[in-house]
């Protein structure tokens, strides 16, 4: 259980001590730091926020450096040059070593944009929740994006002429290596979804329809023959096409693409499916789950809040909302309240 937090110069506060319940309300106007808060706790799970890319935006724009800080686990921040350090028991530890020590569960209004998104957002979630369950794929993606990386570096080098085309050779091989395992991992585990997320996704709609996942990639079959047929192209953009990285879920309801035609309330509806799933891949591995729910009461009708409910139900749950009566008298009895 996570039982208290202190933030140094993160965001919009320079001094902060937050200690938790089994659930913690926070309330407050917008832009008084409620989310900050949240985005302080997945910083200690993932070593990035679930809302900002920028790691250095979440210093204090007074400050050069930032820390959170919680019981073993602490992550430290340093402007310029960048710096993003972590710590475990006082004992300094690679990211691909820390993240997983804490697991996370995020639910926000962005979250709807799972479904009606960029496929980036798709690919972000599935690796952020891969991530903190298989320790092996997250040193495979960190390792496939140096190599892409470096990759795309010779490819525009052999557009200016300053390096041979065959030198390719030995980067496809490992792009090729690192990249299979990551869609064989990533299809996996949207088998696993998928074995959950229509029933869940009936009991919260109250209709008997088929929700499911499709998993689309353009490195399956023969990735280094895909990569060789795509060559010529690459090397007049200088950057790689194919592979995992360009990877999209598309989520259907009833057959139909829902990012075309669901509403709100069936894209909510969706999402909350997905996180039920969620959070049972996650508890797989035994250990608790904190779960981070960033305003999204507001989003939900009464049903829809008392299946949010059930997803709460024995779980650590940090909420941050503008208004108490949001809350059902239940769950606000049980909780936890901190007024910004």
């Amino acid at each position: 259980m996570l039982k208290e937090i202190h933030l140094e110069n993160f965001r919009n506060h320079k001094d902060l001590d937050v200690a938790f319940g089994s659930i913690t309300a926070i309330i407050g106007k917008n832009g008084i730091g409620k989310s900050n808060i949240l985005e302080a706790v997945s910083i200690l799970s993932l070593c990035r926020s679930f809302r900002e890319e920028d790691k250095k935006n979440l210093i204090n724009y007074e400050a050069e450096y930032a820390r959170v800080k919680s019981g073993e686990l602490e992550v430290f921040l340093q402007r310029s040059p960048f710096i993003l350090k972590t710590r475990y028991k006082g004992i300094p530890l690679k990211q691909s070593d820390f993240i997983g020590k804490l697991k996370t569960i995020v639910f926000s209004p962005e979250s709807l944009l799972l479904i009606n998104g960029m496929p980036a957002v798709r690919r972000k979630f599935l690796d952020m929740m891969i991530s903190q369950h298989d320790h092996e794929y997250l040193v495979n993606l960190m390792e496939y994006e140096k190599i892409r990386s470096q990759r795309n570096s010779l490819l525009h080098r052999i557009g200016e002429g300053r390096a041979k085309e065959s030198e390719l050779e030995f980067w496809d091989q490992n792009l090729v290596e690192k990249g299979s395992g990551l869609i064989k991992s990533r299809k996996e585990t949207v088998g696993y979804l998928n074995a959950r997320i229509s029933q869940n996704y009936s009991k919260i709609s109250g209709k008997k329809q088929k929700m499911e996942i499709e998993y689309i990639s353009n490195g399956e079959g023969n990735f280094g023959d895909s990569l060789r047929q795509s060559r010529r192209k690459e090397l007049i953009l200088g950057r790689t096409i194919i592979g995992p990285h360009r990877d999209d879920l598309v989520f259907s309801l009833e057959g139909c693409n829902m990012a075309n035609f669901a509403s709100r309330g069936e894209m909510r509806s969706a999402v909350l499916a997905l996180k039920i799933a969620e959070l049972e891949y996650l508890k797989n591995g035994g250990q608790d789950i904190v779960l981070l729910l960033d305003d999204i009461f507001s989003e939900f009708d009464i049903d829809r809040r008392s299946h949010l409910g059930e997803l709460i139900a024995g779980n650590q749950t940090i909420i941050t909302t503008t208004d108490k009566d949001h809350f059902s008298k239940e769950l606000l009895g049980e909780a936890k309240v901190i007024e910004l």
